[in-house]
């Protein structure tokens, strides 16, 4: 690598040097390894950083934690339970199944240490199942007591 070309088959790269036609990007072995003349592995140290754009020298790209999916249940049967708990009795099923649901997933998420997130929607999906229970039951009483008041 040098500024001006030592031979006429150097190329120029990117960063404005010369190097050699051996470190030619079309020329390097498979995983991308540049081992320079002399037989000394490149960078000195040992450790060989490939050239394409798919590795990293530090174990890749960090991996964004990912939700819970009995959260997302328990906040979808939390909802559709206290809007449907309204219609029908099936409600009441959907609204306690939140709430189990929402338990066990903030315990999972707790454990995961961090690889796992959605303690809020499970909280949520808790609480809409606690509310939607108590309405649905409160509900049934009600209606049980006007018909049974004719």
């Amino acid at each position: 690598m040098t500024d001006v070309p030592a031979a006429p088959d150097w190329w120029q790269a990117s960063d404005g040097k010369w190097y050699p036609p051996e470190q030619h990007p079309d020329n390097l072995p498979p995983g991308g390894q540049v081992f320079p003349p002399g037989g000394e592995t490149f960078p000195p140290g040992g450790q060989v950083y490939p050239t394409s754009g798919y590795g990293s020298p530090y174990g890749g790209l960090p991996v964004a934690p990912k939700n819970e999916p009995m959260a997302i249940v328990s906040l979808c049967l939390g909802i559709g339970g206290l809007v449907f708990g309204l219609l029908c009795c099936i409600g009441l099923i959907a609204t306690i199944a939140a709430i189990v649901l929402g338990v066990m997933a903030k315990k999972k998420i707790a454990e995961s240490g961090g690889a796992l997130t959605g303690a809020g929607m499970a909280q949520a999906g808790f609480i809409i199942g606690i509310v939607g229970t108590v309405v649905i039951i409160a509900e049934n009483i009600a209606i049980f007591a006007v018909n049974t008041g004719n």
